[in-house]
């Protein structure tokens, strides 16, 4: 009732009287309780005059552009409220601080109108002698003054010292920032702004001991289970990093993760504020990996990349950039044997790329309502060092909706494609879309989604990839523990044009169809994300022809061909939602 108050009392009608009754077993129906709301408006007031004094016309002129009560709009307590606080505002940030407001309200001749006069006591204006640094040890002290938009001479604004001062958190190297001025009560007419720094450690580590338990797709040496086997795969990251380099405020580190499926080390040098703009910033990084997460093949791939990224708004960010890379095949890729020598020739691809991020979710680690967009372009061509000419595009884009208090209907749609135009004959393997698992399509292990090698039965990625997946979320004990009831549905199709989402699959051949699964999971909340198992029932999974014998029956064209099929049952245990 007092919201409903406040806001008639906002728009002038100053003595409105609000009330309610109740009423039991509404239209005679037991247990129902009707509630009623009685309004009595009463009279509007309206403003009838305005005047401002002790200000210059010019300020008196702004002034009238930024308050609420002025002749004509509805006179209120809490509008003339809000009006001190927009003249003070704009008296404390020019050089004012000991700025006073004043107000009279008076009944005018005409009914219902009110009279007003603001009165304005500016004070003498004061100004920044100088700005002050104290604390500054590893950091170049043009920085931090390049990053305080007050200076000697200027007037002394509580706004700009509070930007300032945000601005050099937003460094990152700097575990406190604190701001005062000299002798505030006193009569100086220019005063000190000390600005009192506590750099942050400038070495990090981190140390991460884990596990992967699922149906593993890994690089194997054997013809065995192409579709992948239950397994464990043990895991390590170390990684250290650097603060304020140079006493520059960039950082620099290194991550290293070791496990069964992959050992990789990234070097990244990372540049906040780049060119002194806020919303810039710059990234080199260095990749060198040896990963055997699609069973078909291993792979070691030599990357460098640079990156501009731009913050566009608090939800939007575009990222440029310019990626090299070296992939080579390791061994001998369990395909048909003249497909090997396309298959396995080293590749150097270098491509520019675009990505577009839009993040308004509430909760990035376990959202309950907003919009996560992405959309990334890249293109390879000679020109930039690449071997083969293609362009590729992945876009995805997830909504959250809170269906109520503790109802969640969460969605997600993944599409991408790959053209090629130029260079090599086909798309190299480790260029190609490799998708399933617990984050895309949880009626797949990891990566064996899409075409596969017509005589071996293992994946070979492919030009073009459609996944939707829906959940339902909702608790089930307690705060920590939840439940969700999901249906993911797509592939990885052999082109763009192959996409289509028909249940039954034509052959044995036949992989451009849209896999179907179900399933139910538990969610365990952590402080970092919530821990998850899922398991799904997939009614349509792919049928194929593996191979059985050795990889040299394989060559001689002595084994035997088997028909064999993607396990209807997978489960998958991870970190975080799977989006």
């Amino acid at each position: 009732l007092q919201a409903i108050r406040d806001l008639y009392q906002s728009n002038g009608f100053r003595d409105v009287q609000v009330t309610s009754r109740e009423l039991d077993n509404y239209k005679g129906k037991v247990g129902d309780l009707a509630v009623f709301i009685d309004i009595e408006e009463g009279p509007q007031s309206f403003v009838s005059k305005l005047e401002i004094t002790g200000v210059s016309q010019a300020d008196r002129d702004y002034l009238r552009s930024v308050i609420r009560c002025i002749e004509g709009q509805p006179y209120s307590e809490a509008n003339v409220a809000a009006d001190r606080d927009s003249v003070l505002e704009f008296y404390f940030n020019n050089g004012y601080p000991k700025a006073k407001f004043e107000f009279t309200a008076a009944p005018a001749d005409a009914a219902n109108y009110m009279g007003l006069i603001y009165r304005v006591d500016t004070g003498a204006r004061e100004y920044v002698r100088d700005v002050l640094l104290n604390g500054v040890q590893t950091t170049r002290r043009s920085l931090v003054r390049n990053r305080i938009s007050v200076g000697s001479g200027d007037p002394l604004s509580q706004t700009k010292i509070t930007e300032s001062q945000r601005r050099l958190y937003d460094l990152g190297v700097f575990a406190k920032v604190d701001t005062a001025l000299q002798n505030p009560e006193g009569e100086e007419p220019s005063k000190y702004v000390l600005f009192s720094i506590e750099e942050a450690r400038r070495y990090s580590y981190n140390i991460g001991v884990g596990a992967e338990i699922a149906r593993i797709g890994g690089g194997t040496t054997t013809l065995d289970s192409p579709a992948g086997s239950t397994g464990f795969s043990p895991r390590l990251s170390l990684g250290i990093s650097r603060l304020n380099f140079f006493g520059l405020a960039h950082t620099i580190g290194l991550q290293t993760q070791i496990s069964t499926l992959q050992q990789r080390a990234l070097f990244t040098y990372f540049a906040p504020q780049f060119l002194g703009n806020p919303r810039l910033n710059l990234q080199f990084a260095g990749l060198f990996e040896i990963s055997k997460d699609v069973r078909t093949f291993s792979a070691r791939r030599e990357e460098g990349s640079v990156q501009l990224g731009r913050r566009v708004s608090k939800a939007n960010t575009v990222q440029f950039r310019y990626t090299f890379r070296k992939v080579n095949i390791l061994g001998t890729p369990l395909v048909t044997p003249e497909l090997i020598p396309l298959y396995s020739q080293p590749v150097r691809v270098g491509l520019v790329g675009m990505s577009f991020i839009q993040d308004r979710r509430d909760d990035p680690t376990d959202a309950h309502r907003g919009v996560y967009n992405t959309l990334d372009f890249s293109l390879a061509n000679s020109a930039l060092g690449s071997q083969t000419g293609f362009g590729r595009i992945v876009a995805r884009n997830a909504t959250y909706h809170r269906l109520t208090r503790n109802l969640t209907l969460a969605r997600t749609t993944l599409f991408g494609m790959i053209e090629r135009y130029a260079g090599l004959p086909d798309i190299p393997l480790a260029e190609r879309f490799f998708s399933g698992g617990s984050s895309t399509h949880r009626g797949f292990p990891d990566n064996q989604a899409g075409p596969r090698d017509l005589e071996t039965g293992f994946p070979i990625g492919g030009d073009a990839l459609f996944m939707n997946s829906v959940e339902l979320r909702f608790p089930l004990i307690g705060d920590n523990i939840g439940g969700v009831l999901f249906n993911d549905m797509g592939n990885v199709y052999s082109s763009v044009g192959a996409i289509n989402l028909r249940w039954r699959q034509r052959g044995l051949s036949d992989f451009d169809y849209g896999v179907q699964s179900f399933g139910f999971g538990l969610r365990y909340r952590t402080p970092v994300g919530p821990a998850r198992v899922d398991f799904s029932l997939s009614p349509n999974s792919p049928r194929f022809f593996g191979y059985q014998g050795t990889y040299t029956q394989l060559i001689f064209g002595t084994g035997m061909k088997v028909v064999q099929r993607i396990n209807v049952f997978q489960f998958h245990i991870s970190l975080g939602q799977a989006f």
